[in-house]
């Protein structure tokens, strides 16, 4: 006691002069005598400048009964210290540790997340890791700086021995019924449910409970979660183990025969548990059925957690569930196996149809189709023929889609489904559609949409929707094409249809920019990039950043516009979509016209022909825009007679497919051409036609132009009570537009372009 004393009155005057802090490391190891020292300097320091730090581990001092533990206790009931739990390591702490220990480093931020992932912020097994990655030269300093020694993605981040020996030594600890709970624990992985525990263990849950409590206080080698009721209404305990390592050892202690049992047994009783909501847990069932060897059970439950994810429009994690689910069909007695492959390639090439991945959706359709045949079902023949027909036309592959559809229709009308050959129909109007053969196409569609009301049949209705909003759309039919595109993204959503979600907001952006609504345009287009980016989708992708760029270009932003179009011929090359890739040269060509880089322009049309000679996709649609620029491109350089051959190409061909904002533009073209030429009487029997295609058919990006323009000519005639009224209407039309841009840069940039200022004056 005097010796204590005598140290507590040292430190209690060094302590005047200066604060004072002591940290004691590994109190658990600390001897009685310590413990009571420390204990009477804790009850002296309130009134000093001292402080005492110590570190130690709980588990030690529970198992041991340490005295620690009522020392605590004791100085905890008196206020007399505080306790600071050690949670886990967020990144951020691990990679403060890293710049404080290897001190000055060039480690890519990767490192970090590695090291959590790997560790789950565990401190000891961060610190381990780290120390083990340094001593196997993993990690070394290099002159004056700290470097990796090869790149992560060679490096194997397994748990160091020293690691490995600490967990095995904490589970020899345990007593052997402790042991084994934990042990059958692990067989739901890294988090478990006491009641499923319980019935794999056959004791009382409180019992276990108990237990389980006893273990997670002493050994700290699992957690509580929290409490939660299942399905059934039994009240279940949600417990984790601490690290992914303790569950990893435990599982591997049991012998096979025994694990594949648990699996079995654990797998029927959540199946017990969720009833009717099982398919909420699918993925957990599945491999509790795989690993307990009931492979119908194991395939059934992949199917509902492909469904699951299709969902949400995971559908890269879709299509792994649903060939995991193959790859164990083989496993079922054979008069289970047709079936299952039939439903399994059917969900298989609808989730790589949405991700774009259509020769191996082709694939799987074939398949499918001779499962059908198999079946001699024609229902399923019709299903898979209408699936098959559908991706081989977004896969360029016209004339196979030609034939498909004819026999397609034959099917479904042996079958006698009505839905089927509605499906069928769709199709049909589709092929007529990128054909150019819209009078078809257009009965066609309304036919469907008008038989898949009355049947009360979406999926048909959604695509119906969808394609004939895109004629209304290709026809400048805008206001009827938001209608129809707005019905059919609803629709596509409650399908889950992520392939004709991303259609009908391709088109319904469209729609909004040529009728001037040129954020709601932009904002639409975006939400489309950001669903394909998101859902893994490579066809309409591609297709977005031009369309972005055309909505700049006509605000008069034309770095914006050369910025995205660019980004558009990029993408496309890169996953290989030739329309796409013409739309966004075609584009790049006016920026490039723009610009004065008349060779660019020249050799980017040129490329856009080479993929029109390769590809009939939608050709007549794309030759359209095609002669548009290019007769645009030869007016802005002088060349009156090449301008006036393309500006009549593009009258033919837009009146033959009453595509009317062209026809419009045509005639806004060729005003240009003969007031170049001189011939200012057939310029105004020009900008004639052009304005009664405009008010049938409201196109105000192409109108205010057009009204400028004809402003220009009356100024020119000396007619400036005309120009005034043109250039009144053109101004109008602006305002209009700029009202609808929120973005003030944009709206700015437009409103300060020199064509607007024009005709504000």
């Amino acid at each position: 006691e005097r010796m204590m004393r005598e140290l507590g009155d040292a430190l209690g005057m060094l302590a005047t002069n200066s604060p004072i802090a002591l940290l004691l490391e590994d109190l658990h190891w600390a001897d009685p005598s310590s413990l009571d020292l420390l204990r009477h300097l804790c009850q002296r320091i309130g009134n000093q400048r001292l402080l005492i730090a110590g570190t130690f581990r709980p588990e030690d001092i529970e198992l041991s009964n340490h005295p620690l533990k009522s020392y605590k206790a004791e100085m905890q009931a008196h206020k007399l210290c505080e306790e600071v739990a050690l949670g886990s390591l967020s990144r951020e702490h691990i990679a403060a540790y890293l710049d404080a220990t290897f001190a000055p480093n060039d480690f890519p931020p990767e490192l970090t997340s590695l090291v959590h992932d790997k560790t789950e912020g565990h401190p000891l097994f961060a610190t381990s890791l780290l120390q083990y990655l340094s001593e196997r030269g993993d990690i070394a300093k290099v002159n004056t700086h700290w470097s990796l020694a090869r790149p992560l993605s060679e490096m194997e981040l397994e748990a160091p021995e020293s690691v490995r020996s600490m967990i095995s030594k904490k589970i020899d600890a345990l007593e052997e019924a402790e042991r084994r709970a934990l042990e059958y624990a692990s067989i739901e992985g890294a988090e478990f449910l006491s009641t499923v525990i319980a019935s794999l263990l056959g004791v009382d849950e409180i019992d276990l409970e108990e237990q389980l409590a006893h273990l997670e206080k002493t050994h700290r080698l699992i957690e509580t979660r929290g409490e939660e009721e299942l399905p059934d209404g039994a009240l279940a305990t949600r417990y984790r183990f601490a690290h992914a390592l303790y569950q990893n050892q435990l599982y591997g202690n049991m012998v096979n025969k025994r694990r594949i049992m648990l699996h079995l047994q654990a797998g029927e009783q959540l199946v017990q548990h969720y009833g009717k909501r099982a398919p909420q847990i699918a993925t957990q069932l599945a491999m509790h059925f795989e690993r307990g060897r009931n492979f119908g059970r194991a395939v059934e439950y992949l199917i509902h957690a492909g469904d699951n994810a299709t969902k949400l429009y995971a559908y890269a994690e879709a299509e792994k569930l649903y060939t995991h689910a193959l790859s164990l069909v083989e496993k079922l007695p054979s008069g289970e196996q047709t079936e299952n492959l039939l439903t399994l390639y059917q969900k298989r090439g609808t989730a790589n149809h949405m991700l774009s991945r259509f020769p191996p959706a082709v694939s799987d359709f074939t398949k499918m189709l001779e499962q059908a045949r198999a079946l001699n079902a024609l229902e399923l023949q019709s299903a898979a023929l209408n699936a098959l027909t559908l991706t081989l036309f977004f896969s360029h592959r016209l004339e196979e889609t030609a034939a498909r559809a004819a026999e397609a229709l034959d099917v479904a009308e042996r079958a006698g489904s009505e839905k089927l050959r509605v499906e069928t129909m769709c199709l049909v109007g589709l092929k007529h559609l990128c054909y150019g053969e819209l009078k078809e196409a257009k009965t066609v569609l309304d036919d469907v949409i008008t038989t898949a009301r009355a049947l009360n049949h979406t999926p048909a209705l959604s695509s119906g929707l969808t394609w004939r909003g895109c004629l209304h759309f290709f026809q400048s039919e805008y206001e009827a094409a938001i209608e129809l595109e707005t019905e059919a993204n609803r629709l596509a959503s409650e399908l889950r249809d992520g392939f004709l979600l991303l259609t009908s907001l391709f088109f319904l952006g469209l729609a909004r920019g040529n009728l001037g609504r040129m954020s709601a345009a932009l904002a639409t287009l975006h939400e489309a990039i950001d669903k394909a980016r998101r859902n893994g989708d490579l066809f309409w992708y591609p297709r977005m950043p031009n369309c972005i760029g055309w909505l700049h270009r006509e605000l008069q932003d034309f770095e914006g516009a050369r910025k995205y179009d660019q980004e558009g011929v990029e993408v496309a090359r890169e996953h290989h979509v030739l329309e796409a890739e013409a739309n966004s040269l075609i584009n790049l060509g006016l920026d490039y016209t723009h610009a004065g880089d008349v060779e660019k322009t020249v050799s980017a049309f040129h490329e856009v022909e080479d993929i029109f000679a390769r590809d009939a996709w939608f050709r007549w649609r794309y030759n359209i825009r095609l002669q548009a620029a290019t007769a645009e491109h030869w007016l802005l350089l002088g060349d009156l007679e090449k301008a006036r051959e393309f500006a009549l190409r593009l009258q033919e061909t837009a009146t033959e497919y009453e595509a009317h904002k062209y026809i419009c533009v045509a005639h806004k073209l060729m005003a240009e051409v003969e007031i170049a030429s001189g011939d200012f009487a057939e310029a105004q029997k020009q900008f004639d036609g052009a304005f009664q295609e405009l008010q049938k058919y409201p196109a105000p990006l192409t109108g205010w132009k057009t009204y400028a323009e004809l402003g220009r000519l009356k100024l020119q005639l000396g007619d400036s009570s005309s120009a005034r009224a043109a250039f009144a209407q053109a101004a109008e039309i602006v305002n209009t537009i700029a009202a609808n841009v929120a973005e003030t840069e944009l709206r700015e940039t437009f409103m300060n372009s020199a064509p607007v200022k024009e005709i504000m004056r």
